[in-house]
């Protein structure tokens, strides 16, 4: 019996591993698998950025599959080739730069990429970023920023969510003045109530970094590069580089190109499977089920076994019912659990533990 072509658009953490589970149910005897990515690595671990960040490990440290994983388990992969369109009437997958690719199944797996909102003179005027500014998300992003850390005097954070934070705590150890600006009234609100908020904000300031809380950013300073922000309430931070960190973008535009039901994400049913094609599927943050984007690996990796579970057929009933979340994180020497679905601050029940700031933070 011929096999059938399944083909992966996106090489990040949810398309990779989701390939494992195929592959860890037999599916090498049932597809050939061709994966498109559109970095020109092989798939690495996104929650260790702020490691390379800050200096603590290698950028060669933090991939899980490297490029020579693929050819061993015979999969092509394109590297470094974003794909423009699907063309669900043929089943093909063309790439920008004009790879094109059968399938018989199709799984996007595009993730997500930082959310840059509008300010005034975020842009030069050819339309392109202002030089300075970041966004948080690629090993690409992270030179950029350590590059530009190594020859700024004070940089700033838009942003005081996790990704902020692990921003900020990579930028302090690059010799220059970190400051974090926050619109809410407390830190990483999505996760602590306003107790648990101050608690981290005065654990950051006496590691040296400065918290601006309440302070919508309204506009970037300088002409060619940054000079600073400015807020709506009229007042300003000098700067001469800004990291944004206020918040992920799903990438599922790809899937509304192609006609699939968007609506933050591309929506699919309990089998991870678009409501409109049943050859297309869709996983990780790029995937919305029941109403709901997932953003934390647990998630992803659920996701990965059901489709996995599907398409080869292991278990055509297994089901993706969504996720009740238990995360454990450290930030800045502060040890946080936030577990069960996310509710207002005053309905979700919370554990904080507080430890030694001097440990190196982390995130899983």
């Amino acid at each position: 019996m011929p096999k059938m072509k399944l083909v992966v658009v996106g090489n990040g953490m949810a398309g990779a591993r989701a390939v494992e589970e195929v592959l860890a149910r037999g599916g090498a005897d049932q597809f050939d698998i061709a994966m498109f990515g559109d970095e020109p690595y092989g798939n690495y671990n996104r929650i260790m950025l702020s490691n390379i960040l800050s200096g603590a490990q290698d950028a060669s440290e933090i991939f899980i599959n490297p490029l020579s994983w693929y050819g061993e388990n015979g999969i092509k992969l394109h590297a470094g080739a974003r794909v423009t369109e699907i063309d669900r009437a043929a089943r093909v997958v063309i790439s920008e730069n004009g790879t094109r690719e059968d399938y018989d199944k199709l799984l996007i797996a595009t993730g997500s990429r930082s959310f840059i909102p509008h300010m005034a003179g975020l842009n030069t005027a050819e339309g392109k970023i202002k030089p300075g500014i970041f966004g948080f998300r690629t090993i690409d992003d992270c030179n950029g920023i350590i590059a530009m850390a190594k020859r700024s005097q004070r940089a700033a954070v838009i942003g005081g969510g996790l990704l902020g934070l692990e921003a900020a705590r990579g930028l302090i150890n690059h010799d220059c003045e970190v400051h974090v600006v926050h619109l809410a009234g407390h830190l990483m609100e999505m996760q602590l109530d306003g107790t648990g908020g101050a608690i981290l904000k005065s654990s950051m300031e006496t590691m040296g970094i400065h918290v601006h809380l309440r302070k919508l950013t309204v506009g970037i300073l300088g002409d060619d590069n940054v000079t600073g922000l400015t807020f709506k309430d009229g007042s300003t931070l000098d700067c001469d580089m800004v990291v944004v960190a206020a918040g992920i973008k799903p990438n599922a535009e790809i899937g509304l190109r192609c006609g699939l039901t968007v609506e933050r994400a591309i929506v699919v049913d309990n089998h991870m499977r678009s409501v409109d094609d049943r050859n297309v599927y869709a996983v990780g943050e790029c995937a919305q089920h029941r109403g709901r984007v997932y953003g934390l690996v647990a998630p992803l990796w659920e996701q990965a076994k059901v489709f996995a579970e599907h398409i080869t057929s292991r278990n055509p009933d297994a089901a993706y019912h969504g996720s009740k979340l238990a995360t454990k994180l450290k930030v800045m020497g502060v040890e946080l659990a936030s577990m069960g679905i996310t509710e207002p601050a005053e309905d979700r029940d919370e554990i904080i533990q507080f430890t030694d700031p001097r440990k190196a933070p982390t995130r899983s």
